[in-house]
């Protein structure tokens, strides 16, 4: 059986362009990894708003609605399962913004079903997390970042948690142990034998950056076999 990856647009996005500006698939070949990827949408499009997901503190509209994305996400990976015999300990997501934000929430709340994580100029925007398990995680943020800024605070209307603070937080939900990696660009922290990574770049933007892809699907392998 084959890895399941969940790719999650950010908000106003679509699973199409996701599919095109990532290039996910490509770095699968690339590595070697066979897998069924997964454009999910979030929902918004049937009402005319921006499509987005309800990660908690983000993202209107479908926080305020609220949609339970939680429980879509969790009948959406039964289906994958079903149709086509993909390996129940291998489900990563990948998610940029509001979908790296999904991400975090997927981690804390769905990571009996979830392995891994890739975090993409997201954040976590709840106010409780409990997930039952650690699950991998790598989060990459540029300090370039004006949408969901670096350092945290207020930007379009919503107040963001600090890259470190979405981290540390979660990975102390997971019961992580202290940092086993910190340097100025790379915080690690081992949750038994999961790892919580934060890489950062002072040249990455808010945008898809290039190698983010490369870089998601080798932690995966790395750290969940490919």
């Amino acid at each position: 059986d084959v890895p399941m990856v969940l790719v999650l647009h950010g908000f106003g996005g679509s699973g199409a362009a996701m599919s095109s500006y990532t290039g996910i698939e490509s770095a699968l070949t690339e590595a070697g990894v066979d897998a069924v990827v997964v454009y999910p949408e979030g929902t918004g499009a049937e009402t005319g708003s921006p499509q987005s997901w309800n990660a908690g503190g983000c993202c209107p509209f479908a926080m305020f609605e609220p949609v339970d994305d939680v429980s879509f996400f969790s009948r959406l990976i039964t289906t994958v399962e079903t149709d086509y015999s993909t390996d129940p300990d291998r489900v990563w997501v990948i998610g940029h913004s509001n979908g790296g934000m999904m991400g975090y929430r997927l981690a804390c709340e769905l990571s009996d079903r979830i392995s891994a994580i890739g975090v993409a100029a997201g954040a976590l925007m709840l106010d409780s997390c409990t997930p039952t398990r650690a699950v991998n995680m790598l989060h990459l943020h540029g300090d370039l970042d004006t949408v969901v800024p670096i350092n945290g605070g207020n930007a379009l209307g919503i107040v963001f948690p600090s890259t470190r603070e979405s981290i540390n937080r979660y990975a102390d939900a997971a019961l992580c142990d202290a940092e086993s990696i910190s340097t100025t660009n790379v915080v690690e922290r081992t949750c038994g034998t999961k790892r919580v990574v934060l890489a950062t770049d002072p040249t990455w933007t808010h945008d898809w950056q290039p190698d983010w892809s490369r870089r998601f699907v080798e932690f995966f392998a790395a750290t969940s076999g490919a």
